[in-house]
């Protein structure tokens, strides 16, 4: 907590030596639980119950020039990769970047570590991040964030139209330690003022994988496609669709016996959100992911209910529950889940 603090104090001081000149903005948000795990996969898991913070962000936006922008965002968790060595909270840099304002007439060039194109429409429109991931983020079908150059834009005049593409390393926010890249493509239409849709694509070229089959090194590489449909009415309520595939050339084999095959990965997510009055809305979601589509007993069901009481403008009280289904088997042949109560606050400031 002691290495936290010191990166917000360093940062809270150079935001004060730059506000002399063009007053950066300084921003941040919270998400944090306590949890009890009903009954888990993990035996050692079930009955856990605690505290815990899921995300910290502290962000500065800079205004560098007239046609120049810039963000430096920390991230903050308690997963075991965000940890230190010594296991205490950790510190990343989640973004980092440079934003050349109207490069050309309608669109914008990002340089740096920043957000990937194919969910940042749809967890918007979802709303409920401090609850969980969209379905493309939480199942490591593509990453948020990855360091490299962005062209985003309209391609009508009145934005019904919008574009983003983007060529990175495909490492996310960690060093770029190979030649491979990844590029990234997604459309989004304003179909009505309340329906929206996106489509995205991406593909990310990997090393060649060797076949033990028949001693033959053979494509490895990645394609992703998603399609994203919502339909928002004002605050009272709001539904979307997610779903997405992915193939990944060579990637298993079903035996020793025979040469590798395509890996082809399918997810679904459906969610809603219904406000009972002011303060009060209720959430809901359903995933469907399937990892392999060959293989019938690796797939998970995942579902989701809260309800959202708006405490002040900025801050949610979210008692909900969670419940991940799996269809692999434990060692007495028995299905296994995972099943959390939490109240989640989530505050942004």
């Amino acid at each position: 907590m002691r290495i936290l603090f010191r990166h917000i104090v360093v940062v809270a001081l150079v935001c004060n030596v730059l506000a002399a000149q063009n007053s950066p903005k300084t921003s941040g948000l919270m998400y944090s639980d306590y949890f009890y795990n009903i009954d888990n996969s993990s035996i050692a898991k079930k009955d856990l119950s605690g505290f815990q913070f899921r995300r910290i962000y502290f962000t500065t936006d800079f205004a560098v020039a007239d046609n120049f922008d810039s963000r430096f965002r920390l991230e903050s968790d308690q997963s075991t990769n965000s940890n230190t060595n010594g296991g205490k909270l950790g510190v990343m840099v989640k973004d980092a970047y440079l934003k050349w304002k109207s490069v050309f007439s309608g669109s914008d060039l990002f340089v740096g570590i920043s957000p990937t194109p194919a969910f940042d429409v749809s967890e918007t429109a979802w709303g409920y991040r401090s609850l969980e991931k969209t379905i493309l983020d939480l199942d490591g079908i593509v990453p948020s964030r990855d360091f490299g150059i962005d062209l985003k834009g309209k391609l009508t005049n009145n934005g019904s139209v919008n574009y983003w593409i983007k060529f990175a390393n495909n490492s996310g926010n960690a060093p770029e330690t190979d030649k491979y890249k990844r590029f990234y493509t997604s459309f989004q239409f304003k179909l009505t003022d309340n329906l929206q849709a996106t489509v995205s694509a991406d593909y990310a070229s990997k090393a060649k994988k060797m076949d033990t089959f028949d001693k033959q090194e053979k494509s490895n590489n990645q394609f992703v496609g998603a399609l994203f449909v919502g339909y928002k009415e004002k605050e009272d309520f709001s539904v979307g669709v997610e779903a997405f595939t992915r193939t990944i050339q060579n990637n298993f084999t079903l035996s020793a016996a025979e040469a590798l095959q395509n890996q082809s990965t399918f997810g679904v997510s459906v969610w809603g959100w219904k406000a009972l009055n002011e303060s009060l809305k209720l959430v809901g979601r359903f995933d469907k992911f399937d990892p392999n589509t060959d293989n019938p007993s690796d797939g998970t069901s995942f579902f989701m209910a809260g309800l959202d009481y708006k405490a002040a403008k900025n801050v949610s009280v979210i008692p909900n529950v969670q419940l991940f289904n799996y269809q692999a088997k434990n060692a007495q042949g028995k299905s296994v889940k995972d099943l959390t109560a939490r109240v989640t606050f989530a505050y942004s400031f």
